[in-house]
């Protein structure tokens, strides 16, 4: 399953934000307002509820009160929280997705390491000696970069 478009538009920290209100069982009074169009309050950090409406075919369409999306077309927390829970297999095609690309990641540090070592082990006993006390030069001139 491919997430929403509306997921696609958001931040990564508002899908997880998103998500860890789910979890937190934030939305509340979530109604159906037809094709793909929800309305609900999410509890956040004000006092009262945020307003939110999420319109899943007409992403533009989506609005939420918070500080953060209010006048805007940005798709907030609350917005994501929304889709969440109206949508709860889009949780997994959101985690299967992240789990995808770590595994993408780790397959290419892998090779990247691989190719290191394949290098390292051509060189010559001099050529490594060079290289490694570029390497050492190299790390000692960031460390006094950040200090």
């Amino acid at each position: 399953m491919q997430l929403l478009s509306i997921l696609r538009m958001a931040s990564g920290a508002s899908l997880w934000r998103g998500l860890d209100y789910v979890e937190q069982g934030r939305v509340k009074n979530l109604r159906p307002g037809g094709e793909g169009v929800f309305d609900a309050e999410v509890e956040g950090t004000a006092n009262l509820p945020y307003t939110v409406h999420v319109d899943t075919v007409h992403v533009r369409q989506s609005h939420c009160d918070c500080p953060h999306a209010a006048g805007t077309k940005r798709i907030c927390k609350h917005m994501v929280a929304t889709v969440f829970t109206a949508y709860p297999q889009q949780v997994d095609a959101f985690k299967w997705e992240v789990e995808q690309e770590e595994l993408a990641f780790q397959r290419e540090e892998e090779a990247h390491r691989a190719e290191l070592v394949r290098y390292v082990n051509s060189l010559k006993k001099d050529e490594l000696r060079e290289a490694l006390l570029a390497a050492l030069i190299e790390l000692e001139e960031r460390q006094d970069r950040w200090w």
